[in-house]
């Protein structure tokens, strides 16, 4: 079995300012520290001093601060300055922003947050430049599992992390890919491929993080823009000769491939306790819903865009 060296990174986009979608750094600090308990190398990237202390502190405690380095970047806009002014201006665009059928979500509108999950390859191919990252290299979103949202928080994450992936950039998807263009799933939101978890052998990272440049960019020249998700598609369209798609979850990945046994949540429902993943994904009621929801939201999208077409007309 290969271990797995992980790269991770938090950087404070000021998310406790976002109404519904606010998350505190103390939050992420918390959901990072259930998970840190994994043995594997690590290397986290931050923005301060402060942050790496904590971080530090964190791994210390599980006695691992000698499997830990923390690397700190001083101005994360700096990094890939063409990048960040491309996806600003692509955001900034309201008539994107009325395109997308749930408009108020983060990646509609803060093109921060859609730049900082473009960093996720950066600072993959960033550590292996510097050999603090070799052979098979995971990203791990530093949030990941949001404190026990479907892996509970009680399971054993001491343990060390490994499996045989193929030699290739292992992206995880939640459908099977198709062929819709890419405007019609920026539109719609969809995702297919997860961004959570990234699993590639070490020579193919910086290819991977170029791929995921070009296409964003060009997407910011369509006067789109989309957080990580889509542009792992885009990117896997243009070169899936590097690429190895497997089937998964949400915040599955490390579960099934290599930590079966990671127990997944619970939910009680009439007193009785079900398996979060069948009650969450596979029961016909949620299917239901879900389409109810879909229908709701394409009619108000419907009136929206009639709207706005009602208005460009009357110009």
């Amino acid at each position: 079995m290969n271990e797995i060296s992980i790269v991770t990174a938090f950087f404070n986009i000021n998310r406790n300012e976002w109404g519904p979608y606010s998350r505190t750094v103390d939050e992420y600090l918390g959901y990072f520290s259930i998970w840190a308990k994994m043995k594997n190398k690590l290397i986290v990237y931050v923005e301060s001093s402060e942050l790496a202390e904590r971080i530090i502190s964190v791994r210390e405690k599980y006695g691992l601060k000698e499997f830990t380095i923390v690397n700190i970047v001083d101005d994360y806009t700096k990094i890939d300055t063409e990048l960040y002014e491309s996806i600003k201006a692509a955001t900034q665009n309201q008539y994107q922003k009325q395109f997308r059928l749930l408009p108020n979500n983060p990646e509609c509108w803060n093109y921060n947050y859609n730049y900082v999950m473009q960093l996720k390859m950066w600072c993959v191919q960033d550590a292996i430049a510097k050999e603090q990252a070799s052979g098979m290299v995971a990203w791990v979103d530093f949030g990941f599992n949001h404190g026990g949202s479907v892996i509970d928080s009680n399971s054993d994450f001491n343990f060390l992390w490994e499996y045989n992936f193929p030699e290739k950039i292992n992206l995880f998807s939640i459908q099977d890919i198709d062929d819709r263009p890419i405007f019609d799933i920026v539109r719609s939101m969809d995702v297919y491929i997860m961004g959570t978890i990234i699993v590639g052998v070490d020579k193919l990272w910086h290819e991977f993080w170029l791929l995921m440049r070009t296409a964003m960019i060009s997407l910011n020249n369509c006067g789109l823009t989309d957080d990580d998700q889509t542009i792992l598609l885009m990117a896997y369209r243009i070169n899936p000769r590097i690429f190895q798609i497997l089937e998964s979850g949400w915040m599955l990945q490390i579960k099934q491939y290599g930590g079966e046994h990671l127990v997944l949540k619970t939910a009680k429902n009439n007193g009785k306790k079900k398996n979060i993943k069948k009650y969450f994904i596979n029961t016909p009621v949620r299917g239901l819903i879900r389409k109810i929801k879909d229908t709701i939201l394409n009619l108000r999208y419907s009136i929206r865009v009639f709207s706005t077409l009602q208005k460009t007309t009357r110009k």
